[in-house]
């Protein structure tokens, strides 16, 4: 009897995404409340749910909240960026749109018109396929569960074929010392590659990731053609890529 309560009441949180003490009283009106908190602790062991003050939420997939916490860090200035970026694209381009919650709020924002987009993001190609008119296409290779990104030989080879107009590429950081860097060698040898093969080179790097250094380098500040400014560049940024002929949106 037991087995059978807790699996509806575990139903109905997965439902829901969540349950409150009273909507699941609501749905046991036969239950104590002191038999609700048990019921529920003892999904919470199981892992099935997890308890949060006044009832439970769904455990969500790890790689999935990890992407979600980073994508509402600084995600005003995100979305700025993307407004800004996103009148580069014209239709008839090819486009490329690197990994990373810069460009997943990119992506959202590309208007239904005829272009070629490619992405090394499983979740960006997802989140276009909202959209009728653009050709996706996915450059496969191996997962990094933590970014969401895809990398390696099939990546390179997929990218080394095709002819991108403009590419929209972030950084795990940037110094004037060592340029733009990533924290994995696969990784930066995809974006080294798309930084050589894009006619326009779009930088996708906000405030934060200044004045920080990754291990892996794969580009220079005179390597991009526009960076997208979230309002917060350094001025000796800014300067620099003035002197470059860099466009800063």
């Amino acid at each position: 009897m037991n087995s059978l309560r807790r699996d509806k009441m575990l139903h109905f949180i997965e439902e829901h995404e969540s349950a409150t003490l009273k909507q699941l009283h609501a749905l046991f009106p036969q239950l104590s409340t002191m038999t609700i908190h048990r019921d529920l602790e003892f999904l919470a062991q199981k892992g099935a749910i997890r308890r949060i003050w006044g009832g439970a939420q769904v455990v969500r997939n790890a790689v999935e909240a990890e992407f979600e916490e980073r994508e509402q860090e600084n995600s005003s200035f995100k979305n700025a960026m993307a407004k800004k970026a996103v009148s580069l694209i014209k239709p008839g381009d090819s486009i490329f749109l690197d990994a990373g919650t810069s460009c997943f709020a990119l992506a959202k924002l590309i208007p239904d018109i005829d272009i070629n987009i490619f992405t090394i993001g499983p979740n960006i190609a997802i989140e276009l396929m909202k959209l009728n008119r653009p050709s996706i296409n996915i450059c496969g290779g191996n997962l990094n569960r933590s970014n969401l990104s895809l990398s390696g030989q099939n990546t390179l080879e997929m990218i080394s074929d095709i002819n991108i107009d403009m590419a929209f590429v972030g950084s795990g950081g940037y110094s004037h010392e060592s340029g733009f860097t990533g924290g994995k060698e696969s990784e930066a040898r995809v974006k080294s590659l798309v930084v050589k093969k894009a006619r326009v080179v779009v930088a996708m790097t906000d405030s934060s990731k200044i004045g920080k250094t990754r291990p892996f380098p794969f580009a220079k500040l005179q390597d991009f053609h526009y960076i997208i400014d979230d309002g917060r560049l350094p001025g000796h940024v800014l300067s620099v890529a003035a002197d470059l002929n860099i466009t800063v949106l």
